[in-house]
This record gives C-alpha cells, structure tokens and sequence, in this order.
C-alpha cells in the first residue's frame, strides 16, 4: 500500500483501501497509546489519537519519538494526537463526520461507547474495543504437590497484576476446581504472590480505593463464609468467598470462588469476558466450546494472558481488517 495506493496480488481481486480513522481512544493504561499506534500504523490511513485525560503524554512521547528518527515518514505523517474533554459536542460534532473520518475507533467505558455511537452514521462506522474483565479457571490438578500449588499461584498472580490490573486481560476473579480449603490453600499463596515485580507490573500497586476498603472491611467480618488475605497497602489482596463479589476487584485485587467443577465456573462467563486463563492446559480443551459460546474472546494457559501475539484477534475480531475498506475489482 505504497503512496496510498490500492493493495492487489492480481490484475483482479479484493484491493484494500487505507481508511481515515478517528482514534477516539480513552486507555485503561500507558500501553494503549502504543497499541493504537501499532495497530493504525500498518494501514497508512490517518489517525486521530483523541488522548485520554489520565494519560497526555505516552502517545505523545511515541509520535515525537516516531517524527525525530524518521521525519515525513508516509506512517508519521499518518497520525496526529490531540486531547479535548470526552464528550465535548463542540469538538466531537465537528470531527466526526464523514467527510473528514471513515471510522471512528473507541476504547474504554460504556459511558465510552455510548457516546460515539451517537456520531455513527453512512459513511462513518464504529470500531468499538468494549469494557471487558478476564477471569482464571484453576483444575484441582494444581493440588497435586506443593510444587504445582505454587506453580498455578505464581501463573495466576502474573495474570492479575498485568499492568497492575489496570488492563482488561488482567483476572479479577478466579475460580478454583475443589473445597473451601483448597480455595484458601490457594489464595494464601496468591496473595503471597501478588506482591512480586514483573516485568510489566510493581510490587506496589496502587494504594486500595476508601470504596473498595469498605466493602472489603465488611467481608472481613464475614468470617468464615469469606476470608481477606492481605492489606490495603497495594501489595495485593484476596477475597475468597462463595460466589463472586459485586464489586468490580481492583488494584491487585482478587476474588477467588471455590467451585465443585470447572465447568461450574463457565457459568459466571459472558460476552462482557475477554480473557479466560487454565491451569493447567490439558484442562483447556474440555472447557473451549463452552467458554466460545459464552461469549469469552481469548481461552490462554494461567500465566500467557498478557502475551497477545501481533495479528490476531482481538475481542472477538481482526482490527486490522475492520480499519481498511474493502474494494472489489471483478
């Protein structure tokens, strides 16, 4: 797509334009204003990155970082950042029409999504990254030796703290195959666990919110229909309790819910799931279908949820292709 020019193997085939792309784009953390570069770069289109309020400075880093080594490149000359207040008709109205954008990108809330849907119309389609939460499905195989308990505690704790859980691949609940003593046995260690620095998360988090210490104080009061591992301190946090909690875990925050089967646990997920990871994998292929028509997007081993390759999918379909437009030539 050299210049701008249609894409073609053949003298006939299915040529794929570049598309003008508003990126109305509000990150859950840092690494969105990089994937959005990524994924908007390869199509040479041109790309608005709306910046979000809780981060004005990463995509802009990376776009000057990008025009320093490579000025009037065709893919730095392809993108602009800019930040106005989400939701400011004043600004929104005005940019996205169809006459300036073909598609309008949107990550974030559902506050988010509602209020791009508002400018959808011919000739401007909405490419929506919805809210999503991930979750981690633990066989009772991981209490086959001490070894293996710490081995799927480690694997959990990895997913959960991915970007310090302000992602959504990072597990918030997990589900544990086995009694009310093995959820315990597990979550002691997690939160042990939690409290390591990897390579994309800290051992100190953020500090817990004054909202969640009160609904977890509450819980801890519960004994012994819910045990609370840790403290408030941003180390990490385990619940466990009989069902899921009804408030959204974050922080290093997790629920862990013992349940008789894992196929029990496939109950709790739904379109709103992005990631499901297994421990161990050979769990995995009687739990796929299942997890597929639940509505989940991504089925990983305990430990991979942060690993997404390049190309692939994402909630459900292929960003790349959703930001060309498609032409045939018969």
């Amino acid at each position: 797509m050299a210049g701008g020019k249609a894409a073609r193997g053949q003298d006939r085939g299915h040529p794929c334009v570049p598309a003008a792309t508003g990126a109305h784009h509000r990150g859950q953390r840092p690494r969105g204003g990089r994937d959005v570069r990524r994924t908007g770069s390869p199509d040479q289109g041109v790309n608005l990155l709306k910046l979000p309020s809780n981060d004005l400075f990463t995509a802009t880093a990376i776009l000057r970082t990008m025009a320093a080594v490579a000025p009037g490149h065709p893919v730095v000359r392809s993108f602009s950042a800019a930040y106005w207040r989400g939701g400011d008709e004043t600004v929104e109205s005005v940019l996205f029409r169809p006459q300036f954008f073909d598609k309008l990108v949107a990550w974030g809330g559902e506050s988010t999504i509602r209020g791009a849907l508002r400018y959808v119309g011919p000739g401007f389609e909405l490419v929506s990254f919805d809210p999503k939460t991930s979750v981690s499905l633990i066989g009772r195989e991981a209490f086959d030796s001490p070894e293996s308990l710490t081995r799927a505690a480690d694997a959990g704790a990895a997913d959960a703290t991915f970007f310090n859980q302000q992602a959504c691949v990072a597990s918030r609940f997990q589900f544990v195959e086995g009694s009310e003593e093995d959820a315990d046995r597990y979550a002691a260690v997690l939160c042990e666990r939690l409290g390591v620095a990897r390579e994309f998360s800290s051992a100190d988090g953020p500090r817990v919110a004054a909202e969640l210490r009160e609904e977890i104080d509450v819980l801890r009061s519960l004994a012994p229909d819910y045990r609370v591992w840790g403290g408030y301190d941003g180390r990490g946090l385990v619940i466990r309790s009989p069902e899921p909690v009804d408030f959204h875990p974050d922080g290093k925050i997790v629920n862990v819910v013992p349940v008789a089967a894992l196929s029990d646990a496939v109950l709790h997920a739904g379109v709103a799931t992005q990631t499901v990871g297994v421990y161990p994998d050979t769990r995995k292929p009687e739990l796929r279908d299942a997890l597929a028509c639940a509505g989940v997007q991504r089925v990983v081993s305990l430990g991979g949820a942060g690993g997404m390759p390049p190309g692939l999918s994402h909630d459900g379909f292929y960003p790349l292709q959703r930001l060309m437009r498609w032409v045939n030539d018969e």
